[in-house]
């Protein structure tokens, strides 16, 4: 896969987690996240994979949109996302930890940081 072609995957599996809504089964939304799968959210709050499923599960739909996506090849098996999201009420700066295993990306850490 070339750089390019990896930035455009990742955005597209970054986006389906941005609006769990617009799916047509929010199931298939957790095999994205790794067993290991550790996120810490611009609230403060640290989630698991289970606490994400749950909230990707009962999420409403919301006026969110990603911008300045970048990705950075950590290795042939891992990648580094970074982005930002704008909504009405902030801005905040976004980085995950992608994987490849079993030959699909997973996210294995997510964080978001409020921008000041």
């Amino acid at each position: 896969m070339t750089q390019a072609q990896l930035q455009e995957h990742l955005h597209a599996l970054e986006e389906r987690l941005l609006h769990p809504d617009r799916e047509t089964d929010r199931e298939r939304l957790t095999s994205l996240l790794a067993a290991d799968f550790k996120e810490f959210c611009t609230s403060g709050r640290i989630f698991n994979l289970t606490q994400l499923s749950t909230e990707l599960m009962t999420m409403a739909p919301r006026a969110a949109t990603m911008s300045h996506f970048y990705v950075t090849p950590l290795g042939k098996d891992s990648a580094l996302a970074t982005y930002h999201i704008t909504t009405a009420a902030s801005t905040s700066h976004h980085s995950s930890i992608w994987v490849l295993r079993d030959n699909r990306w997973q996210m294995l850490f997510h964080q978001g940081t409020i921008a000041a």
